[in-house]
């Protein structure tokens, strides 16, 4: 995936500053790192400044200062970490602190059993049945088939925008969003599998069986409660389109914020997508990385 160029519009008004810091920590892999300048870059309009690390490759240590801070961000999809690191994230999250799960997370550590009870859905193939159920929204409700086979992540074609529907309106992540509005023209994953526990599904989007989709409403937005730990799960943002969306910027950056302090303070954007009409931001990409 290219990084967002350009800059930012001088006539947007910025969406919101977290009423709180958050400390946050974003590690990527060399398989993802084209993607951190523009996650970055759209933190920063909300005024949090994430410090970023890259994992090295499999078999050389790994030792990231997770308590130091409020949030960890995985913009990672590679090779299972050392397990004591693995170790040190399951604590840091029992223990209170926030992790956000970017979409290409959901590729990262299919066996590590309570990295899936994190996520709490997956769309990447690497699950299969074993990793639990598919789950989608149906009749309003959450609901699930642990009869269906075959592996997670059936993807519509990524060639047109589609709608967002909030389903959970008091979340702090989706309080006051519109209700439906239009998202950029980005992958939209299906067949989604996990374990499903303590989660809740804060928006979907219907996944259209004419351009290659499952024909169910699927999660895009989920929280998840691990142990005192809150985890924020996107499954957007998977194209250059789809990180421009504004829709895309925002449920980000009241994420991030959400997973450190529980709470969301910023206003909304005056240029948030509406019903009929995706809004797309582009984006300075620039990172200060870990020494």
């Amino acid at each position: 995936m290219r990084a967002i160029g350009g800059v930012l519009l001088a006539a947007v008004v910025l969406p919101f500053a977290c009423g709180a810091s958050v400390h946050v920590l974003m590690i990527d892999g060399e398989e993802t790192k084209g993607q951190t300048p523009a996650i970055k870059a759209i933190l920063e309009i909300a005024d949090v400044h994430p410090d970023v690390l890259t994992a090295p490759a499999k078999g050389n240590p790994f030792d990231p200062p997770f308590d130091r801070y409020k949030v960890v961000i995985l913009n990672y999809s590679g090779e299972a970490w050392p397990l004591t690191t693995m170790a040190a994230l399951e604590k840091y999250v029992q223990n209170g602190g926030g992790l956000v799960a970017l979409a290409s997370a959901d590729a990262a550590f299919p066996a590590w059993t309570e990295y899936n009870l994190m996520l709490g859905v997956s769309s990447a193939p690497n699950r299969d049945k074993s990793a639990g159920p598919i789950w989608f929204y149906q009749n309003e409700n959450v609901a699930f088939d642990s009869d269906l086979t075959g592996p997670a992540g059936k993807t519509q074609e990524p060639d047109q925008p589609f709608a967002v529907t909030i389903r959970n309106t008091e979340h702090p992540v989706t309080k006051g969003l519109p209700l439906v509005w239009m998202h950029a023209t980005d992958k939209l994953a299906g067949d989604l599998r996990g374990p499903g526990k303590n989660m809740l599904v804060l928006a979907t989007a219907h996944s259209d069986k004419d351009h290659g989709g499952t024909g169910r409403d699927e999660a895009v937005l989920v929280a998840v409660s691990y142990g005192k730990g809150r985890v924020f799960h996107t499954l957007l943002g998977n194209t250059e389109d789809g990180m421009a969306c504004v829709g895309y910027q925002t449920t980000l950056q009241r994420g991030v914020e959400w997973a450190g302090t529980g709470k969301v303070t910023g206003r909304m954007p005056t240029d948030f997508p509406h019903e009929s009409k995706p809004s797309l931001r582009a984006v300075e990409t620039t990172a200060r990385r870990v020494k």
